[in-house]
C-alpha cells in the first residue's frame, strides 16, 4: 500500500457502545510513518464514569485498573498531536472507533479530524471480499489464531496484519482507494454514519424514519436531532450544513 501521509492503525476499550454516552477506558495505536516507521502508543484512561459489568467481561478493564489513570481531558492534547495529519485505520473503526473518538474530543470543544484524511476500515474493505469476524479473517490469512483478542493492542495489530494481507501484490494500491471503495456511492457526511451525500450531493438520513430521505426535506425531524442525544459532530456539521443552504435559498 502506497502512503501519501503517515497512517494510525487504533482500536478502543470502551464503558460501551453508545456513541454519545460511553467513554474510552483504553486506546492503543500504531503509527507508520512514510518511511515505513512504526510506533506503538497504548494507554489506559479514566473514563470517569463506571466501568459496566458487562463491558469489563468482554476487555477485562476494571474500575480500580483506570482509578489513577489520566482521564481523556489530561491526553487530548497530546493524543491529538499524535493523530494530526495521518490517515486513520482500525477494524469496523469507521462505524464505532473513530466517532465515539470524536465525541470525545468534542467534549474539549477540539474538532476532529480537522484535516483532510482517508479513513481505511478493515472490516468494511473485508466484507467487500469476505464477511467474517476478526479472529477468523485472522486465522485465514496468517494461518494462525487470534490469541488475546479484545485487548486493544492485540486486536490492532491483528487489524494491520489483516490488510498487510489483504494489500499484497497491490503496490498500486492507496489509503484513498479502499476508503473510497468502502463508501460507495454512499459519500460520507459525518464520522458517524448517522448521514451520508447521495449522487445529487444532498445530505441524507441512514437511519430512522426518514432514512434516505433528504435531512432539509423535513426540517421538523432535522431539529429534533439537534435538540436529542446526537454525536456533537453530527449536529454541528448538520447546523452548518443548513445554514449554508438557507444563505443560498
Amino acid at each position: 500500500m502506497k502512503l501519501t501521509k503517515p497512517i494510525i492503525f487504533f482500536d478502543l476499550e470502551t464503558t460501551g457502545v453508545d456513541i454519545a454516552k460511553d467513554r474510552i477506558c483504553q486506546i492503543a495505536c500504531i503509527k507508520i510513518d512514510l518511511d515505513g516507521k512504526q510506533t506503538e502508543k497504548e494507554l489506559l484512561i479514566n473514563p470517569t464514569i463506571p466501568i459496566p459489568k458487562e463491558a469489563t467481561e468482554v476487555h477485562g478493564i476494571t474500575d480500580e485498573m483506570v482509578a489513577d489513570k489520566p482521564t481523556f481531558a489530561n491526553i487530548s492534547k497530546s493524543l491529538l498531536e499524535f493523530f494530526e495529519g495521518c490517515d486513520i485505520a482500525g477494524y469496523n473503526s469507521n462505524v464505532f472507533d473513530v466517532p465515539l473518538l470524536a465525541e470525545e474530543f468534542s467534549r474539549m470543544r477540539i474538532e476532529f479530524p480537522n484535516w483532510e484524511l482517508n479513513f481505511v476500515d478493515v472490516l468494511q474493505y473485508e466484507r467487500l471480499l469476505r464477511p467474517n469476524k476478526l479472529s477468523d479473517v485472522y486465522k485465514r490469512y496468517t494461518g494462525k489464531d487470534l490469541d488475546g483478542a479484545h485487548n486493544a493492542l492485540n486486536d490492532v495489530r491483528a487489524a494491520l496484519e489483516i490488510l498487510l494481507h489483504q494489500t499484497d501484490g497491490k503496490d498500486d494500491i492507496f489509503p484513498s482507494d479502499i476508503d473510497q471503495l468502502c463508501q460507495g456511492d454512499k459519500r460520507r457526511f459525518d464520522v458517524a454514519g448517522k448521514c451520508y451525500i447521495n449522487k445529487d450531493n444532498e445530505v441524507c438520513w441512514s437511519f430512522g424514519k426518514l432514512m434516505h430521505r433528504p435531512v432539509l426535506s423535513d426540517i421538523g425531524y432535522l431539529d429534533w436531532v439537534l435538540n436529542n442525544d446526537f454525536p456533537f459532530e453530527l449536529k454541528t456539521k448538520l447546523r452548518k450544513y443548513f445554514s449554508e443552504n438557507k444563505k443560498q435559498q
